[in-house]
């Protein structure tokens, strides 16, 4: 963002921590947009009410007062200001409801500086673009359904802004990742949260349902239709209403059934199977799936056109390995859940053996990290779960393979041929050439593993963002994928 575009910016700190304010005005400054501060909502709205402000942070714990009510009434009164939300206390119900109110974003203290500078820069590329509509404030129904999804990693924190932005809306979602990542739970989440919470919730898993079957659990069937239809049955397009159908494992529908889903979505009306009554489809749909349905639209297994219509919102759920910091808190939650479910006494996870469980590779994700937890539970009679009471395979689990050759040895073998050429040339710029070469490909393959999510590689390279936009820039390195970038 040049220093022109950054001067238009005006932004409203809202805290009652003097150091926060502090850190937070000298970012703005740096930035070179226009800091306005106060301790208090009172202050903060007579800010608002005088100057034109464009972006606000604004603290959700504020003393006697609510900044996450304060956010939802002033976008009322603003509905273009940009709010990012701030808390010390990162949970999926903050992070949900600060996004369904219509906040822009939403930090975790202590926060990272380079985060906001992060977030006042696409918030410069929003005010450029005029964007002024905002996230609808919605009222949460299902207070039961606050805490669906567990993890406080950055990965986590991404699906429940995703979940926040969307419950909002009627958009189709795709949910995709892979097995026991919690993709039905996203789902439900989804739902709990959007205007169509009081309606149905309908689940069904394509891979489960034979494809002769699946047509009439989707569509219904009049008497008659085939042999055994005694009865005339309602399937789960009819039984939703304006709920939401979430159609599970949807690479695994026949191709015969996705052509009639499509039409359902294009033309929101479908007929029972052997009838001729059209059904007007009011139902919200949301798909999953842990296949690769663009290797399967390559290959002729999956249409295109359904894709396109089902991915009109895609999420993609991170592995369990991808989020290990989650892993304490997800074995806390699974003890709790167990006590009541298995009823069994209290039990507590040595930190040895919680550490055991985190360097696990978990590839059947939460799902299987949940199993495991019941099983210890049952099976260790003492209130201290130890590593010798954890199953074979994650005690015994193999390291990660080694390259056959060090990449220390490959580098030798490349190098011992070109420096003699370098010294018969007399060459002065061996260095940069070497780098230059080597960071190339290791920042093209690293991208493409992180789908381009710069800040992610950023933070496994151990550089700032910046920097490795600038890299990315002097050495060309260009997306192979289609990935989206970040």
């Amino acid at each position: 963002m040049n220093k022109a575009s950054k001067s238009e910016l005006s932004v409203l700190v809202v805290d009652d921590e003097r150091s926060i304010r502090w850190v937070l005005e000298k970012t703005i400054s740096r930035a070179s947009a226009t800091p306005h501060i106060a301790s208090n909502l009172q202050e903060a709205l007579e800010i608002l009410e005088s100057q034109s402000i464009d972006m606000a942070f604004v603290d959700i714990h504020l003393q006697q007062e609510n900044g996450l009510a304060f956010t939802e009434e002033i976008l009322k009164q603003f509905p273009s200001l940009l709010i990012t939300v701030m808390t010390g206390q990162n949970t999926m119900f903050n992070t949900v409801e600060a996004m369904k109110k219509g906040a822009f974003e939403y930090i975790t203290k202590p926060f990272d500086i380079q985060e906001v500078e992060e977030i006042l820069e696409r918030g410069q590329h929003l005010l450029r673009s005029h964007r002024a509509d905002r996230q609808s404030q919605l009222q949460l129904t299902h207070r039961e359904e606050q805490e669906l999804l567990i993890g406080r990693s950055r990965e986590m924190r991404d699906i429940f802004k995703s979940i926040g932005r969307v419950a909002a809306t009627h958009l189709t979602v795709l949910i995709l990742g892979e097995s026991g990542t919690g993709k039905e739970l996203i789902a439900r989440s989804i739902h709990a949260h959007s205007d169509r919470s009081e309606a149905p919730f309908v689940a069904i898993n394509c891979a489960a349902i034979p494809g002769e079957l699946l047509e009439s659990e989707l569509f219904g069937h009049e008497k008659g239709a085939f042999t055994g239809a005694v009865d005339r049955k309602r399937g789960k397009l009819e039984l939703v209403g304006r709920g939401t159908l979430f159609l599970d494992e949807i690479g695994d529908m026949p191709l015969k059934l996705q052509a009639k889903l499509l039409r359902v979505l294009q033309e929101r009306q479908f007929e029972r199977v052997g009838g001729s009554e059209l059904i007007p489809a009011s139902m919200r749909v949301i798909a999953a799936t842990h296949r690769q349905l663009n290797k399967m639209i390559a290959e002729q297994e999956f249409r295109a056109d359904l894709f396109y219509r089902l991915s009109v919102f895609p999420i993609s759920v991170p592995s369990l390995r991808e989020h290990r910091e989650d892993i304490p808190l997800l074995v806390e939650h699974f003890l709790k859940k167990g006590r009541q479910e298995l009823a069994v006494g209290r039990k507590s996870i040595t930190e040895e053996t919680m550490e055991i469980l985190q360097k696990y590779s978990w590839p059947g994700n939460i799902r299987e990290l949940e199993n495991v937890v019941k099983s210890l539970m049952i099976t260790n009679v003492s209130e201290v779960i130890t590593k010798d009471a954890l199953p074979h395979n994650l005690l015994s689990q193999a390291p990660l393979p080694e390259f056959e050759e060090t990449l220390e040895e490959l580098a030798y073998k490349k190098l011992h041929m070109v420096i003699p050429e370098f010294v018969h040339q007399q060459r002065e710029d061996l260095m940069d050439t070497v780098l230059h070469q080597i960071e190339r490909p290791l920042l093209q393959l690293l991208l493409e593993e992180t789908r381009w999510n710069q800040q992610k590689a950023a933070r496994i390279l151990g550089i700032n963002r910046n920097t490795l936009r600038k890299k990315i820039e002097i050495l060309q390195v260009r997306r192979l994928s289609s990935s989206n970038p970040q």
